[in-house]
């Protein structure tokens, strides 16, 4: 960890408003830091984590400290499986007692954790993962538990077929290669449907387990029938693992080739999985007014070699929502945190960002209504729990299998 100290925000409010209460708030990260996706893993990880020394050195600044506090209590390894995930959420919740777990990336992990640990036990859950299902797993009539920060598959498919109709022409045939789990299978669903309702063909959908020895035969079947383009619902490890036979059949052109989120900037971490040409969609996650400054807070304190990404915005803002959330709430109950956290992401409170946190605090102690704007953009965050992105990035590998954006794009659900 880099020795730099954090830079706090200085308080611009004349005399502080005093505290007659006590709250601390435990945070528990799930993600995989391990396997598939352990490099945007352990990014995300830092993220939470220069949050949650951010909020302490500003508190202590300015002084808050002995009253509010956070606490991240352990970070645990999901590796990407649904089944370690509930047991590493397990250990999170049931003995280290935390009040918000922030994770997982993997739609599947979450899909088998918040039935089965979250909702049990009224945590507060921040997933990573993009699956329009997840945030329908919160009780009818119950608190919301889990919290979707980033844009949900059901906007991203439709994104996707508006731009490869645009790039390849509204009738032009695809074929669909799809990681077979929550997130690749659901994500997929709503491109086709999207696909076929503006007047495409979808030729084949080629559905293969990450874990699989071979794929020589699933991109065989990906080339039949000469489509036009392709799209691949996947992660870098595993679409990594199908290049090789794309490549060999003689018959893939990775220009004409688009991925989903999770396939952006590969080139990074796992260089076989970036084709020149190819592109990707992601939710615009740098729209807020604070981005800079948390890229800057991130690069200088976060672990030496972990590459900042700016979906990791989404994992710090979850640390400050749920933090003022408890502020408002005056407790660190989640139920009752979560029933605050609507109202501190939207109008009509002041506009306040992380650089603001203690104008933020004071102006919560003081019971006036606040809208904390993230580094991701202003969240307005419904009470089921779904934040609604509505401008993309359309990344693109260069050459020298870099990757960059090439245009954003604003969606009108």
């Amino acid at each position: 960890m880099s020795t730099q100290p954090i830079a706090a925000a200085k308080p611009t409010v004349t005399g502080q408003v005093q505290t007659d209460f006590s709250v601390e708030v435990k945070y528990g990260v799930l993600v995989g830091l391990s396997g598939d996706a352990a490099a945007g893993g352990q990014a995300w990880d830092q993220a939470v984590r220069v949050a949650v020394d951010y909020i302490n050195r500003t508190m202590q600044q300015d002084g808050y400290s002995d009253q509010l506090k956070a606490t991240l209590v352990d970070s645990q390894d999901s590796e990407g499986n649904p089944q370690r995930g509930v047991e590493a959420a397990q250990k999170l919740v049931s003995i280290d007692n935390v009040n918000v777990v922030v994770g997982d990336l993997f739609s599947s992990v979450t899909s088998a954790v918040a039935p089965s640990v979250i909702i049990p036990n009224n945590v507060l859950e921040f997933t990573g993962g993009t699956n329009p299902s997840l945030t329908q797993l919160n009780p009818a009539g119950g608190p919301t538990l889990v919290w979707q920060p980033v844009a949900a598959d059901d906007l991203q498919g439709r994104v996707l077929a508006k731009l490869m109709g645009d790039a390849f022409g509204t009738k032009a045939t695809v074929n669909v290669g799809v990681r077979n789990d929550a997130y690749g299978t659901g994500l997929s669903d709503v491109f086709k449907n999207a696909w076929i309702a503006q007047g495409g063909t979808i030729g084949k959908v080629v559905t293969y387990n990450p874990t699989q020895p071979t794929f020589d035969t699933e991109a065989l079947q990906l080339v039949d029938g000469n489509p036009d383009a392709w799209l691949f619902t996947d992660f870098c490890q595993t679409f990594a693992k199908l290049v090789g036979p794309l490549q060999r059949t003689g018959k893939w052109d990775g220009a004409r080739t688009w991925g989903s989120d999770a396939l952006t900037n590969c080139g990074t971490a796992v260089p076989d999985a970036a084709i020149p040409g190819m592109r990707s969609v992601q939710a615009n996650a740098s729209a807020g007014s604070s981005f800079a400054e948390y890229q800057k807070l991130f690069e200088a304190n976060a672990q030496t070699g972990v590459t900042f990404s700016a979906f990791t915005a989404e994992a710090f803002d979850s640390v400050f929502i749920a933090y003022l959330a408890a502020i408002a709430a005056r407790s660190s109950d989640p139920v009752a945190m979560s029933a605050k956290i609507a109202e501190i992401t939207n109008p009509p409170g002041q506009d306040y960002t992380f650089l603001q946190l203690n104008d933020a605090t004071q102006a919560l102690l003081a019971g006036q209504q606040i809208h904390f704007n993230g580094a991701s953009g202003p969240l307005n965050f419904t009470p089921g729990g779904r934040v609604t992105a509505t401008a993309y990035d359309v990344w693109q590998v260069a050459p020298d299998k870099s990757a960059a954006i090439a245009q954003t794009v604003n969606f009108t659900p």
